[in-house]
């Protein structure tokens, strides 16, 4: 698995490779998955390739700023939960 010193996965898309990109890849993915199952009906149906809301939703809020509202040190995924805590659970950022 990923070290726990590291900061785990999240951390790495966060700060490394970047959420935004992580969720084009698994889009991509997700899409060629479901293209070959179409073409291939012995095939097992997947999803593990399929974006998780979360994901989604911290992507959106990049987009929209939070980042420069988040202390540092705070992951995005930890503010975005926060967010949607204080919300009662809405989705919309």
């Amino acid at each position: 698995g990923f070290p726990p010193a590291k900061g785990g996965p999240m951390f790495y898309a966060e700060n490394y490779v970047g959420l935004p990109k992580v969720l084009e890849r698994l889009q991509f993915h997700a899409a060629e998955t479901k293209k070959k199952l179409a073409e291939n009906k012995t095939l097992l149906p997947v999803d593990y390739f399929e974006p998780s809301k979360l994901l989604m939703e911290c992507v959106q809020a990049e987009k929209a700023g939070m980042r420069k509202q988040v202390p540092l040190g705070v992951p995005l995924v930890d503010a975005v939960l926060n967010y949607k805590k204080k919300q009662g659970g809405g989705s919309k950022l």
